[in-house]
């Protein structure tokens, strides 16, 4: 009489098993990627910032020194005898330190949109390749 072993298990469930392990492992793969996306998206996002207030402040002082430097060689030319004050350097002095706040001004505004619109598309990219991620897990574990 032939020995009989332990019943093998089905070759079917096996397969099965081992198809729902790679669905899983799928799945988690896809979280994976989104957390380390979204977690390297808000890395840039914060670094970005801080940069954009270290530049900020930057501009504020260099500002602030300007203006200061401009009192002082207002002072300076106003001490001086009166056949120099016909120059008009002091309101041209005045204009061009208008015109570089202007220009920071500017530059801020554009800096700010610059940040917004880059944030903006980031999200939007993200919610996309996110989509399409879970759209391709899908169509691969059905």
């Amino acid at each position: 009489m032939p020995k009989t072993s332990k019943a093998a298990p089905k070759k079917q469930a096996r397969v099965g098993t081992i198809k729902e392990g790679k669905k899983d492992a799928l799945y988690d793969l896809n979280g994976l990627v989104k957390e380390n996306y979204l977690i390297s998206l808000d890395s840039a996002h914060s670094l970005l910032e801080e940069n954009k207030r270290v530049l900020d402040a930057q501009i504020e002082q260099f500002r602030k020194i300007q203006i200061d430097c401009a009192e002082q060689v207002k002072s300076v030319l106003n001490k001086l005898p009166k056949e120099y004050a016909g120059l008009g350097i002091s309101g041209k002095l005045d204009r061009i330190v208008e015109f570089q706040n202007n220009f920071y001004t500017v530059f801020k505004k554009i800096s700010d949109n610059y940040s917004k619109e880059l944030l903006d598309l980031n999200q939007k990219s993200a919610e996309r390749a996110f989509s399409a991620l879970d759209k391709y897990v899908s169509a691969v574990t059905s």
